[in-house]
């Protein structure tokens, strides 16, 4: 940023107050108390203790200014009113990208609400727009709740500020961490699993809770916590996904789950460690190939 060079000094007297405001003060005692035989050495010290004390006032100034400015930005309603499609209550504070109002940025509750038959609470924030109208929001449950034939636990998502859930605007649930077990397309899903929903062009997205293992039919196997399954939505597991690369043992393979691929009946992924192939043994991180149906282990490059 080309600004000049006073600012800057002004900016590092603010940032280091708890250096340059006792310096102020121990220059302006030494001017009071300074005798009188110094001079024009007195000025020069009480001209010092001036300038690091006026850009406080300044910078005062400034963020009065903001904070009058910044209520521009919110709006409080007086009665039930309907903000971007969502008829919220009494007493919400909806907070603006824009002075005209126009673009929403969120809505703060004043207490549980139920909007589109969701009991929600705290604040709404947008998760997705097009254009300038919002068409997905991420909020908070006020308490679990069964939405979509989903039992959905109340709280936040630690992933993701947006909240707990995730809702458009017919109110159909497009993602919620499940607050009991569930079956879903063929899974028995642990509480505290969060499940992002998908469609016949986009996989279904399960993100397994650290702590609980979950079998898997079509491998045969369990698969470890932590990690996330996407699901076709046919029930077909098309990838295993997970940042920590949990090992996961499909036919006696210990494969890492980082690198994991299902087409059709073969599976693609990495050894997790040194593991022997047709005889020979294979460091860790080879790619393979697993055949469900036969059982066969095969390196692709070969």
């Amino acid at each position: 940023m080309r600004l000049p060079w006073w600012f800057w000094v002004g900016y590092a007297d603010v940032a280091f107050w708890y250096v340059t405001i006792p310096l102020a003060i121990g220059l302006g005692l030494a001017r009071w108390y300074a005798p009188l035989w110094l001079g024009g050495l007195r000025w020069v010290l009480h001209t010092a203790a001036v300038l690091l004390v006026l850009p406080f006032p300044a910078t005062l100034a400034i963020l009065i200014y903001q904070k009058h400015d910044a209520t521009r930005y919110w709006r409080t309603l007086e009665s039930a009113e309907a903000i971007a499609g969502l008829t919220v209550p009494a007493g919400s504070k909806v907070h603006f990208a824009d002075k005209s109002h126009s673009i929403v940025v969120a809505i703060e509750l004043p207490h549980a609400t139920e909007i589109r038959g969701i009991r929600l609470s705290d604040v709404l924030l947008p998760s997705k727009r097009q254009g300038d109208a919002v068409t997905m929001w991420g909020g908070d449950l006020a308490e679990d709740q069964r939405l979509d034939g989903l039992p959905c636990r109340a709280g936040p998502y630690p992933f993701d500020k947006a909240g707990g859930i995730k809702f458009d605007d017919a109110g159909t649930i497009h993602r919620c961490t499940l607050a009991s077990e569930h079956e879903l397309l063929g899974l028995k899903l642990p509480p505290g699993t969060t499940v992002s929903r998908g469609d016949a062009e986009n996989p279904w997205s399960l993100l397994l809770p650290a702590d609980t293992d979950v079998y898997i039919p079509v491998l045969q196997t369990m698969a470890p916590g932590g990690v996330t399954l996407d699901v076709a939505d046919d029930g077909r597991l098309l990838r295993i996904g997970s940042g920590h690369g949990q090992t996961i043992v499909v036919h006696g393979v210990p494969l890492n789950s980082k690198v994991f691929e299902l087409q059709g009946e073969v599976v693609g992924s990495e050894l997790a460690e040194p593991f022997a192939v047709a005889g020979e043994m294979r460091p860790a991180s080879t790619a393979i190939r697993i055949h469900l149906a036969t059982g066969d282990v095969s390196v692709p490059a070969e």
